[in-house]
């Protein structure tokens, strides 16, 4: 029951709020549309002086170069497991990183500065018109260039001293006057104003030579600004500038799950601009992976042109040795006399010569790897191409080459990460140690692996040559020469199988180097998203109407809970649940008065007939109110008495109707208190009940005395007078709380 009740007085009150806000509204309705118009006269002024910023956006596939086809011939397929690129299968590097390496490469400092300097954005144009600045990029009616050794002087400043330079440019029918002013740190230099009839101009200033000329403008375009116009100019150090374009540049895949996709997008108040240069950022990102690429196989290229004039010059020695041998034995061709043993002797000496190739080449690369000033360079690979074709007793040598190819692939790809990262970040990094420490790790068991592979081939070698040495003591008949040209030519024969491999590969490397292809391709170019301008004008302006309505009512509202003082009957209603009966105007009464007698006799129960009028202070119109209503019950045949209980405005009686009845004073000694509460008074009040229909009691305030109280006690009514403006809202709080006067009925007198 009681939880119904509660809810009952929930739903009044949230009714009574609503009811309370309408009448704020319907009091004050004036000012929410005058609130309104200002709201949206400032959102108007907001949206002129707000530059208004579009999101430009392409979609960017990152392009794995890992990935190569073309076939391998079966020579090549050891060598090819080998770092450095000497082998197709892995001479197209590393393939493309995570979309977090990438984003930290193409918004790197260094890549955006590129992309400022090239389209020149460090300068500024915006045109300024009633206090409108407008970013002009492509349209600007003047070009200003400043000489590019003062460019590169702006950035290599920047660490110690902030330097720009700002230029307003004025033209009008007398020409151009230029305003030039030098900011250092953040002190501000006006430096005089030149005035010139024509460009081109020059200005020499402490920060360089400033070049003004007319900048070369479609006639559509050129005709805005035939007349005259303000252009402000601003030249910022494009390392600056980078950092301002990185703050609203985003690079991120459309989701999660994709990895070699990318949105690169712009935030700028120029459309153009904003195409320009995500065009341009993605062109330098490609330039750059081309430059990366292009280091790598030049580093290869030169590895193999150092091998081939090594052994270039092997091979001449092994020709010399040959023409020598022969011309000492004074022979052409030598005798064959064991067919059998010779073609067993040729099958192993054709292995021993593949092993031979093998060897080789593996010392070489040895070598390269065991020297410590390669450990931070790429492993060069595909030289060996005899690997694994030695015959049966190959198969291990090739299995271990093909083991050691994840090794050295791992070290090429830290190498090159590293490489990466040491263009936007120092040695210190802890990225960079990262990859130096694993490295390290790595390097040791690079060694251990190639010092194995030898190992086995050696054995492969030693094997081979026993069984070779069989067979080439059968041949009892050969004569001594045919083994030395026999050794001879063999050694020719490992020289030319070096020297065709690394002729392949030196093509494969130019082949390479020729080959230019894209590591980011833009698949759909950039354009603007209409969703993404900001501000957006409609909203603004509903906002603005919004808080227009909004605003006037919370300000009303806040005022009404703050406000003390009682001024209209809602604010009356808002506080109590006690019967308003009337509410008295500050001209023409009479009708008031009537419907305050009319409620008053409604609320009355039968032998009710004494009303108290009280109210919280002295001049609420207490003593006319009840003057008037002892009229107005007279009026209608009622027989009324008005007592004056006031006896603290002196003892002599005031007669001022013929029903009217004033207590006698208090005589000396005595008090008005004492007076109110003895017999005399009680038997005065009794007698003028018994005489008349109605006795209306009037007291003092009840914030000075507590008389009215007293006079409470005969009472069966009180009509509490609520003076407009004057009676506070905590004297009905406590009329409310309290049960001091009898059936307590509330006047609103805004007399």
């Amino acid at each position: 029951m009681e939880d119904n009740q509660n809810m009952m007085i929930e739903e009044e009150e949230s009714s009574f709020d609503f009811m309370q806000l309408w009448t704020l509204f319907k009091n004050h309705w004036k000012w929410f549309p005058i609130s309104m118009v200002v709201c949206v006269m400032i959102a108007f002024v907001y949206l002129w002086f707000t530059p208004s910023t579009v999101m430009v956006t392409g979609k960017m596939e990152i392009i794995d170069k890992s990935k190569n086809g073309g076939g391998m011939s079966a020579g090549l397929a050891m060598l090819n497991s080998l770092p450095m690129g000497l082998g197709s299968s892995l001479g197209g590097g590393a393939g493309a990183g995570s979309i977090d390496s990438e984003k930290e490469i193409i918004l790197s400092n260094t890549l955006v500065r590129n992309v400022i300097k090239d389209l020149n954005l460090y300068t500024e144009y915006r045109l300024s018109k009633w206090g409108r600045k407008t970013l002009l990029y492509q349209n600007n009616p003047v070009e200003v260039t400043l000489d590019d050794a003062h460019v590169a002087w702006l950035d290599s400043e920047l660490p110690l001293f902030f330097h720009q330079i700002k230029l307003t440019i004025k033209k009008d029918n007398s020409g151009y006057t230029v305003e030039p002013t030098l900011i250092e740190g953040t002190e501000e230099t006006d430096l005089p104003s030149q005035t010139f009839a024509t460009l081109p101009a020059t200005i020499k200033t402490e920060s360089g030579t400033l070049t003004i000329k007319a900048n070369n403008l479609p006639e559509k375009q050129a005709k805005a600004y035939n007349g005259n116009y303000t252009l402000k100019v601003t030249i910022t150090p494009p390392s600056q500038v980078a950092n301002a374009f990185i703050g609203r540049t985003t690079f991120e895949a459309p989701s999660k799950k994709v990895t070699n996709m990318a949105n690169v997008s712009l935030t700028t108040e120029n459309l153009l601009q904003g195409i320009d240069y995500v065009n341009h950022l993605v062109e330098a990102y490609n330039q750059r992976a081309n430059d990366e690429k292009n280091e790598e196989a030049r580093k290869t290229d030169e590895f193999v042109r150092e091998r081939l004039a090594m052994v270039d010059a092997e091979l001449g020695s092994s020709d010399a040795a040959w023409e020598n041998t022969k011309k000492s034995f004074q022979i052409t061709t030598p005798e064959v006399d064991a067919q059998e043993a010779l073609i067993k002797k040729s099958e192993y000496e054709a292995q021993l010569v593949a092993i031979g190739t093998e060897l080789q080449l593996h010392d070489y690369l040895s070598d390269y790897i065991n020297n410590p000033a390669n450990l931070y360079e790429l492993i060069p690979v595909g030289l060996n191409a005899s690997m694994g074709s030695g015959g049966e007793g190959a198969g291990g040598a090739s299995d271990g080459g093909a083991a050691n190819s994840s090794l050295i692939a791992r070290h090429n790809s830290l190498v090159s990460q590293r490489k990466d990262l040491l263009k936007s970040a120092s040695e210190m990094s802890p990225q960079v140690q990262r990859l130096t420490e694993s490295i390290k790790e790595l390097h040791p068991d690079i060694q251990l692996a190639m010092k194995r592979q030898r190992e086995s081939v050696v054995m492969q070698k030693r094997t081979l040559e026993r069984e070779y040495g069989k067979y080439s003591g059968r041949i009892s008949t050969a004569p001594q020469m045919e083994r030395v040209l026999t050794e001879i030519g063999r050694q020719r024969e490992i020289k030319q199988g070096v020297y065709l491999v690394m002729l392949q590969k030196r093509e494969e490397t130019a082949m390479e180097l020729a080959n230019v292809t894209d590591k980011g391709k833009l698949i759909d170019p950039p354009a603007a998203d209409p969703a993404s301008g900001k501000p957006q004008k409609k909203m603004v302006l509903l906002v603005a109407l919004f808080l227009g309505a909004l605003l006037p009512m919370g300000i009303l509202y806040l005022l009404q809970m703050f406000k003390q003082k009682i001024d209209t009957r809602e604010e009356l209603e808002a506080i109590t649940k006690l019967p308003i009966l009337a509410e008295i105007p500050s001209q023409n009464p009479d009708e008031a008065i009537r419907n305050l007698r009319t409620n008053l006799l409604f609320n009355l129960k039968e032998g009710q007939k004494t009303i108290l009028i009280a109210s919280t202070n002295d001049g609420d119109g207490k003593t006319s109110i009840a003057k008037r209503m002892e009229e107005s019950l007279t009026a209608i045949g009622k027989k009324a008495l008005l007592i004056n209980g006031d006896l603290r405005k002196g003892a002599a009686p005031e007669t001022v109707h013929e029903n009217v009845e004033r207590v006698k004073g208090p005589t000396k000694g005595q008090h008005a208190a004492d007076i109110l509460a003895g017999a005399e008074f009680a038997k005065q009040i009794a007698e003028a009940k018994s005489a008349n229909d109605y006795v209306i009691l009037d007291s003092p305030a009840l914030n000075q005395y507590a008389d009215a109280y007293q006079l409470a006690q005969f009472a069966d009514a009180t009509l509490y007078i609520v003076k407009a403006g004057k009676t506070d809202k905590s004297a009905i709080s406590s009329i409310n709380s309290n049960n001091h006067l009898p059936n307590p009925m509330l006047v609103l007198n805004k007399k």
